[in-house]
């Protein structure tokens, strides 16, 4: 793109999202075809941008642009980071365009404080397109046993203890991600007597959950679209609606499961009945099954279908009784 487009949509996306800076220091500005910006998503944490480049070709406009944004809009620093390839093998390191990048910075989203790194060469270590699963945890977890699977840095599971959740269980084949989430957890206050870390596969979670007869009122299912860990591979294709199958067998009468994906391959009414049969295939009947939208900041019509790079297609389910 060049530098006057990229301009005209940053001026744009200013305009309109100032007033939501009110309530979270971490927006999408820029989210691809949505924002007139093809194949470029722009997040900005404080005062420290990231460009998040899915094979514009436009690296020279791209650095270019950014030293004119710090001057603009008094930003401190800008990070890209290549999403050109599906493999994280065979993209470039991070890289710092313009101004100084912090290691680590922490910033405010609602009642929350999460720790983040601009420069980290994957994720910075919050979502920004779950925002509104985590109010909807804040909101509706009060006495609940959670259970946050593929958990990462632990903001959906630390949004459940928020929302006075009684138990929360954080899963990640990452001890380091369980560390980061230990010091999100730290950082808000909230108790640790209430918040498990477990530093193991999710799928082996769920296996020796079912043998110990446990049960939770809420589970989130968030696991990335590929991972290979320890000679085992989970695709979307193969392994989510088993995954799917084997939550809805753990959750207590009536509770609730947030599925969430960011696999482009699966529209969402595809996407909801693959859950609907999962649940089936598990002995029970969904109730209710609703979408959660994007956050305001990703410039995506609702009902629109759309969805750009990096966009999470979430659906909270609630579970009936085991049919009988």
């Amino acid at each position: 793109m060049k530098t006057d487009s990229l301009q005209n949509a940053m001026n744009s996306a200013m305009k309109r999202k100032q007033a939501l800076f009110v309530e979270t220091e971490a927006l999408r500005l820029l989210n691809a075809e949505a924002s007139n910006t093809p194949r470029l998503v722009f997040e900005l944490y404080g005062k420290h941008g990231v460009l998040y480049d899915y094979g514009t070709g436009d690296e020279s406009e791209l650095r270019k642009t950014a030293g004119k944004w710090l001057v603009e809009f008094g930003w401190e620093s800008i990070t890209l980071l290549d999403r050109s390839f599906a493999g994280n093998d065979e993209r470039k390191d991070s890289a710092v365009v313009a101004g100084t990048a912090p290691e680590t910075l922490v910033v405010r989203e609602g009642p929350l404080q999460f720790r983040v790194e601009p420069q980290h060469p994957r994720n910075v270590g919050l979502f920004l397109d779950t925002r509104e699963l985590r109010r909807w945890l804040r909101e509706s977890s009060n006495g609940a046993k959670v259970l946050n699977l593929f958990s990462y840095t632990c903001s959906l599971g630390l949004a459940a203890l928020s929302g006075g959740a009684e138990e929360v269980v954080n899963v990640d084949v990452s001890q380091r991600y369980l560390d980061w989430g230990r010091e999100n957890l730290k950082l808000n206050g909230l108790s640790e007597d209430k918040c498990r870390f477990k530093n193991m596969d999710s799928e082996r979670y769920l296996d020796w959950a079912a043998k110990k007869k446990l049960s939770f009122d809420r589970i989130i299912l968030d696991p990335p679209v590929f991972s290979r860990f320890d000679g085992k591979v989970f695709r979307f294709e193969s392994d989510y609606f088993r995954l799917t199958a084997k939550c809805s067998s753990l959750l207590s009468p009536n509770g609730t499961l947030y599925a969430v994906t960011n696999y482009a391959g699966i529209g969402a009414e595809d996407f909801k009945q693959g859950l609907r049969e999962a649940v089936v295939n598990a002995g029970k009947t969904a109730r209710e099954i609703q979408r959660i939208s994007l956050p305001e900041d990703f410039d995506i019509a609702p009902g629109s279908g759309m969805r750009a790079e990096g966009n999470a297609m979430i659906f909270q389910m609630t579970i009936n009784m085991p049919m009988r």
